[in-house]
């Protein structure tokens, strides 16, 4: 074998020799799809069988070794990248794993674990602890059990919302067991939210539980930036004064007084999370965005600082000062916390900046532990860093996790783990401020690096010796190893299908007189192959008679054997899927077999039989000659074949290439040099897989009937006529008359025939007259009849197959077409004055009335005296109509008596063509060129729209321009002075309000003598409006817009982005013709996790839907409603635009 091996099964991946065989690695990731769904890419091993030769003894054929790892990773379904980074660090989270291991979950082995959420995050963390040899886990069953579907996990969400939500549903999983205060013991903390009268001391205060803090990065309306971790605590407790409308009841004063409002850490937790709330809303461009500026995270984190209590309570001993300097200040200017003014910046901020500048935990030598008999007990150690990289509109999240069991940090970035070091975790602070992002401006604090990538989410552990280093394997429950082990064989099962399937190919196998498909390993050897495939054709095989050739289908010809390799695979011989094989047979061994030469010119010969009835020889025999031959070489060899005088060897070139082009050539129509020594390649341009026919004729001057047998050959075509009419089906008693499919029957025709031939046969097949049925392209409504039968099929570009489909009815003749007939019926106008200008499709309503036969010479008249049947028979009184053109939903034209359809309408006519039919109350006398516009007075005075009014005029007119006329006509209709009359073309398909009237372009009399035809103002039907311009406009207040605008803005029946273009012929720029886009955006969605909860809680076992909240223990009805199944409003979403979408 040789050693380049790159191609050698098809590109699947690199072949590598092993002791017991050839291994080949599919690139792919396996795991991080669903095991329990078929994948067209893996990553497997596979250990591909050696041919007997080469077989060794011992050893397995399969091999499912790779390398263990510490850490898996978690496949992404599609945007749950913020998902696994909460998962690995939960996972990673010594307490909390083997907490959920203790846990009891109902219902082992029930149909209730798909839904159990502990169960399956159980079985989530087991698998990502045992199965090490695995590289990922998914993570499809966890999220099946929060009740997702597969467009949840493209949903894009924030890392801190779903950490929420998912303590949440294991609260109220786990309710009714010993283990329900799971998540609690170890994230809840304890605030003590407070407010102290300034005047006399008094203080209430409540109690409020928290998992997590979120922390500003940048203060409601201050341009300023906290620039770490310590600072935004800082903020987060820092008093303020409660004043003027703001102040509060005292009860003791028995009156509302200024107060001092904070908060207070009264119990903080053993593991403690940090949200930097980096997503923020910028309220001059109504847009989220993202703060990536620098905010430092120490490694180990001082609490102490923020307690009282303890002795390093520096911060909190600030806090009580200001909360004494706030109370003797109250009297004069109240302060906020979150002012920062100029004057103070070089007294407070400098002080400030010494308590920030701490000693940096970072360093190697840092000693935690004096730290901790220094300050206090509350000192925490950072273990995981939940990253965001990209903006606010998307971006991806990540995890830098330390693990506990080797003192290393890990980056958990989906189905990937890698080491990395710390000072890769401090590069998550953010970028570094430049002179742009220390500029006043607070835009420049975020557009400098709008896709930035930054921490977003830290989660600490308490520093106490207490603390778990790692969970071992013998304390993973034994149900879970039982389940693990379950799940692991199934998908090593799987994976043995998978690689089955893998090594699966498909191959075709030619033989005279087609083709037939077999499905084969790829490390079958070709001997086994070729027997395999003689079978497939009932032929007896013969190792000596029989053999496999690779086969071109572009050339149709047997090229490459494999003389001497038939005992290697089809891997190693390098045919892969599809690959192309013809089966060559011979008589017997003395026959020899014809090697292949890849330099010869090979050609198809076929030889024409007179009887017993005029036909070409089959299989064709394949020829291989010098590719320098002549025609003469070429006659001598098939002469010498076939047994022929070589003045009675008449050869053929004859090819039918395409639709169009039949080819026929006799190579030697006389014995004679300057046919004789003609090239073939050369001269002729025969190629690889050219047609040659031999005809044994009298002489060569005689006429060719093999020429004349393959035209007609080349020109038969099949036509599959297809009829679901019912009663033709039942008539010609076909079994297929109950199917919806109907009955498909083939007809052969030759294509230089007209249509006629076909209808015939089909009228003596069917049995039925010829004006009864029709031939269609097309089964639709809208189908194409073929109403010209002297067409040939060649001209009707029908090919071999073509589908034609049969209908009942008369059929039409070349002119005819079915038309459709729509009924307008006007809305009947108000005759109080708008706000509003109804756009036209909005006028009336349009139904479908009937269908017509007409041709371009009927009458206008005639058509419409075949519409008023129509009415008749309706029962429809209609003693005067009105035709009009109908395209693009919008009426045109009216169609004038003595006319012919041609002539009436400016339209073609064409299959379905619609036409509008509108009932009148009196006849109408139309010129024949005239104009009709739709016109509404614009009451400048009122700010209202008149009713509308047609106004049909004559506009070619030899001694008025036609302005003139039109401003004539308003003035009869309107009352308008012609002097100051001004008119405005509206957009026409929407509604228009007077509040856009300001946005119309106004013309008068002679700006409209600048343009020669009606068309530049409107196109036919066009909706006009007109107003007296010597009326003063009205002027509208504050209050008097406000009010219009609620009204317009409830009467808005679009959310949609749509262009309210005009139809028809575009106005000139100066009349304003521009389209419109309104757009809303699309509403986003919470993030919900169905629960199911325990039955010992709810007696009705319903579905809870959890989504997060800001929990309130003191307000029980709340929790109630909640628990029982309302749905919680995430406050973070709505009131501080604070969620961010993810992209995986």
């Amino acid at each position: 074998m040789d050693d380049d091996k790159s191609l050698i099964n098809g590109g699947y991946g690199p072949i590598t020799q092993g002791k017991s065989g050839l291994v080949e690695t599919i690139d792919d990731d396996l795991d991080g799809y669903d095991d329990d769904e078929p994948v067209t890419s893996s990553s497997v091993i596979i250990l591909h069988h050696q041919p007997q030769h080469q077989a060794t003894s011992g050893g397995s054929s399969w091999n499912y070794s790779t390398a263990a790892q510490l850490f898996r990773g978690l496949s992404n379904q599609g945007a749950t990248c913020y998902m696994n980074s909460l998962l690995q660090s939960l996972y990673m989270t010594p307490e909390f794993r083997r907490r959920l291991y203790q846990s009891e979950t109902v219902a082992k082995g029930s149909s209730d674990d798909d839904l159990n959420i502990p169960f399956q995050l159980q079985k989530l963390f087991a698998h990502l602890q045992l199965s090490k040899n695995r590289r990922a886990i998914d993570t499809k069953a966890l999220t099946k059990s929060f009740g997702w579907n597969s467009s949840d996990v493209f949903q894009q969400h924030d890392v801190q919302e779903l950490c929420r939500v998912l303590f949440d549903a294991l609260e109220e999983s786990l309710k009714g067991t010993k283990h329900e205060n799971l998540v609690n013991e170890l994230y809840q903390g304890q605030l003590k939210d407070y407010v102290q009268c300034a005047t006399c001391g008094n203080e209430s205060s409540r109690l409020d539980n928290f998992l997590d803090l979120s922390l500003v990065i940048r203060p409601f309306g201050s341009t300023q930036m906290m620039r770490s971790v310590e600072e935004a605590i800082e903020f987060f407790l820092k008093p303020e004064m409660l004043s003027e409308g703001n102040q509060w009841d005292c009860s003791k004063c028995a009156k509302k007084q200024d107060a001092i409002k904070g908060l207070k850490f009264n119990k903080l937790p053993d593991l403690l999370s940090l949200q930097l709330k980096r997503f923020d809303f910028d309220y001059t461009t109504f847009n989220r965005i993202k703060l990536n500026n620098e905010v430092k995270f120490p490694k180990y984190l001082n609490m102490n600082t923020y307690v009282q209590t303890t002795k390093g309570g520096t911060i909190a001993r600030k806090m009580s000062l200001e909360r004494q300097e706030l109370n003797e200040k109250h009297d004069s200017t109240p302060s906020s916390p979150l002012s920062r003014t100029d004057d103070d910046e070089g007294t407070e901020n400098d002080a400030d900046d010494d308590l920030y500048e701490q000693e940096d935990t970072w360093r190697s030598d840092y000693d935690v532990q004096a730290v901790i008999d220094a300050s206090g007990p509350y000192v925490y150690e950072l273990f995981s860093v939940l990253i965001h990289s990209g903006s606010a509109m998307g971006g991806h999240y990540y995890a830098y996790i330390k693990s506990f069991e080797d003192g290393q940090w890990y980056n958990f970035n989906d189905s990937n783990v890698s080491k990395i070091t710390e000072a890769e975790v401090r590069t998550a602070w953010g970028p570094k401020p430049t002179s742009i992002s220390t500029s006043t401006s607070s835009h420049s604090m975020y557009y400098r690096s709008s896709h930035s990538t930054c921490a977003y989410m830290l989660m600490y552990r308490i520093v106490s010796a207490k603390n778990e280093t790692s969970v071992s394997d013998e304390e993973v429950p034994q149900f879970l190893k039982d389940v693990i082990k379950d799940d692991e064989d199934k998908r090593e099962q799987r994976e043995r299908e998978r690689e089955e399937k893998a090594r699966m190919i498909q191959l075709k196998i030619f033989h005279p007189p087609g083709h037939k498909t077999m499905h084969i390993s790829k490390l079958t050897p070709l001997s086994e192959v070729t027997e395999k495939a003689a079978m497939l054709f009932d032929v007896p095989y013969d190792p000596t008679l029989v053999r496999l050739r690779s086969y071109s289908e572009y050339t149709n010809l047997p090229q490459e054997t494999y003389t001497g390799r038939e005992h290697c695979s089809l891997m190693q011989l390098q045919l892969y899927t599809h690959s192309s094989l013809f089966l060559e047979v011979r008589s017997s061994p003395e026959d020899e077999w014809v090697e292949y030469d890849s330099s010869a010119l090979q050609l198809l010969v076929r030889k024409y039989e007179a009887l017993p009835k005029p036909h070409f020889t089959e299989p064709a025999y394949v020829l291989q000659i010098a590719d320098d031959s002549t025609v003469e070489d070429l006659v001598e060899v098939l002469r010498v074949k076939y047994g022929l005088d070589r003045d009675k060897c008449r050869v053929l070139h004859m090819s039918a290439s395409g639709y169009w082009s039949i080819q026929t050539s006799i190579l030697n129509p006389a014995d004679e040099d300057m046919y004789m020594k003609r090239a073939l390649r050369q001269d002729i341009h025969l190629r690889q897989g050219s047609e040659v026919y031999v005809e044994e004729c009298p002489s060569l001057d005689t006429w060719s009937d093999a020429k004349d047998l393959f035209e007609t050959q080349a020109h038969l075509i099949t036509i599959q006529v297809k009829c679901k009419d019912k009663n033709i089906l039942t008539r010609k008693n076909d079994p297929a008359a109950n199917s919806k499919e109907g009955a498909t029957w083939p007809f052969v025709v030759d294509r230089r025939e007209p249509l006629q031939i076909l209808k015939d046969q089909l009228v003596k097949f069917l049995d039925m007259p010829a004006n009864t049925f029709k031939l269609c392209r097309g089964s639709s409504d809208k189908a194409q009849e073929l109403k010209a039968l002297d067409v040939s099929f060649k001209n009707l570009t029908l090919m071999d197959n073509s589908t034609l489909f049969l209908a009942a009815g008369r059929p039409l003749t070349v002119g005819e077409f079915h038309v459709q007939i729509q009924w307008y019926q006007p809305k009947p106008q108000t005759t109080e004055p708008s706000i509003f200008l109804q756009g036209w499709s909005q006028s009336g309503e349009m139904s479908w009335l009937t269908t017509l036969v007409v041709s371009g010479d009927m009458m206008v008249e005639e058509m419409r005296e075949a519409i008023a049947q129509e009415f008749v028979k309706k029962g429809v009184e209609a003693p005067y109509l009105r035709l009009r053109d109908y395209s693009n939903r919008r009426m045109n034209m009216i169609l004038a008596d003595g006319l012919k359809l041609h002539q009436a309408s400016q339209l073609t006519l064409y299959e379905n063509r619609e036409f509008v039919v509108q009932i009148l109350s009196e006849p109408e006398v139309l010129p024949r060129d005239h104009m009709l516009y739709n016109v509404s007075v614009f009451d400048r005075a009122n700010l209202k729209f008149g009713a509308r009014q047609e106004i049909l005029f004559e506009y070619r007119n030899q001694r008025e321009h036609w302005i003139d006329i039109l401003s004539n006509s308003f003035h009869e209709a309107t009352g308008i002075p012609i002097e100051s009359m001004r008119f405005a073309k509206p957009y026409q398909a929407q509604e228009v309000n007077v509040l856009e009237v300001e946005d119309f372009s106004w013309i008068d009399r002679e700006q409209g003598r600048r343009y020669p035809n009606p068309q530049s103002l409107g196109i036919y039907g066009d909706r006009l409006v007109v107003a007296d311009s010597s009326v003063p406009l009205k002027e509208l207040t504050k209050e008097e817009r406000a009010a219009l605008l609620a009204i317009v803005d409830k009467s808005s029946d679009s959310e949609l982005l749509y262009p309210t273009a005009t139809y028809g012929p575009m106005m000139p720029s100066h009349y304003g013709a521009s389209s419109t886009y309104k757009y809303s955006k699309p509403k986003e969605a919470a993030l919900v996790i169905r629960t199911k909860q325990n039955k010992s809680s709810n007696g009705n076992g319903d579905s809870v839907p959890v989504s997060p909240a800001v929990s309130n223990d003191g307000d029980n009805d709340t929790k109630e409603y909640e628990r029982q199944g309302g749905m919680r409003t995430c406050r973070k979403w709505h009131l501080e635009f604070n969620v961010t979408q993810t992209a995986p």
